[in-house]
């Protein structure tokens, strides 16, 4: 099974071929289309990551295995009844105000992975997905100043954990008709 690609390599992969989007930011706009649409189209979802690119560019090529990779990945996590699901962010041992930072570009992508998808302001979603775009919209808007209090790493952790359930449960609202298990029903006459 595939494996998540590194934060800090991806970010590196994507500020050499000049992308449009940094690590997290392509995480969530991934999240975003997948929830709006059940699944999502590599090509696309590439082209709004990397931008207009030369054909034939090496560093592109390899940052598209990577991006390969995350794709593979976060369709298993999102649609596993384990939960497995995780946001690509900024690493634990990094300063807060990175990990901030990295929270709040991934809803931002996000967000945008959404609109891409197909979700558009007005229209009719559930109540528990409406109140979480704009929960969403709040987080990435996101910033840390640096003065650390006691409880800022809890909090910090706190909102990771909201977002990666609020995805999972955007998920599920917004693909009630995907079944886990279909059944061949060809098979059942």
């Amino acid at each position: 099974m595939a494996t998540m690609p590194d934060y800090f390599d991806l970010q590196e992969a994507l500020q050499k071929v000049d992308a449009t989007m940094e690590a997290s930011e392509t995480h969530g706009a991934l999240c975003g289309m997948l929830c709006a649409q059940g699944s999502a189209d590599i090509n696309q979802w590439q082209q709004h990551v990397v931008g207009e690119q030369e054909g034939g560019n090496a560093l592109v090529g390899e940052l598209a295995d990577e991006l390969q990779q995350m794709y593979v990945t976060t369709i298993s996590a999102l649609n596993n009844e384990v939960a497995e699901f995780e946001c690509l962010l900024a690493a634990d041992e990094d300063k807060l105000s990175e990990r901030v930072y990295s929270l709040a570009n991934w809803c931002q992508g996000f967000l945008y992975g959404l609109a891409a998808g197909g979700i558009k302001e007005g229209n009719k979603m559930p109540d528990d997905s409406t109140e979480l775009m704009r929960d969403f919209i709040a987080i990435s808007q996101a910033a840390f100043d640096d003065e650390e209090s006691e409880n800022s790493e809890e909090d910090y952790m706190q909102l990771v954990e909201f977002v990666r359930m609020g995805t999972l449960l955007m998920n599920e609202e917004l693909q009630p008709m995907k079944l886990k298990n279909p059944v061949n029903t060809d098979q059942l006459h």
